[in-house]
């Protein structure tokens, strides 16, 4: 009976670590599009560095992008 038990208790721990282990490993989905063409002008105004702080569509894509982040209107 004792056999049986650690058997039966075993093989629940490795199934669960066997479906844990599988949860880890599926992959995120893709941005949407529409995320990517913001994400452009971020990324471009990440290229210009300290420069970037003066262009005003730079400033105008990071305080969209502050809004979208924290759901409310850019400070």
């Amino acid at each position: 009976m004792n056999r049986s038990l650690a058997w039966g208790t075993a093989l629940v721990i490795l199934l669960g670590a066997a479906v844990l282990a599988g949860g880890a490993s599926q992959t995120s989905k893709p941005a949407p599009k529409a995320l990517a063409a913001r994400d452009g002008e971020l990324a471009r105004c990440r290229t210009l560095g300290e420069a970037a702080g003066e262009e005003a569509r730079c400033r105008a894509a990071w305080a969209a992008a502050r809004s979208r982040f924290f759901g409310g209107a850019a400070s």
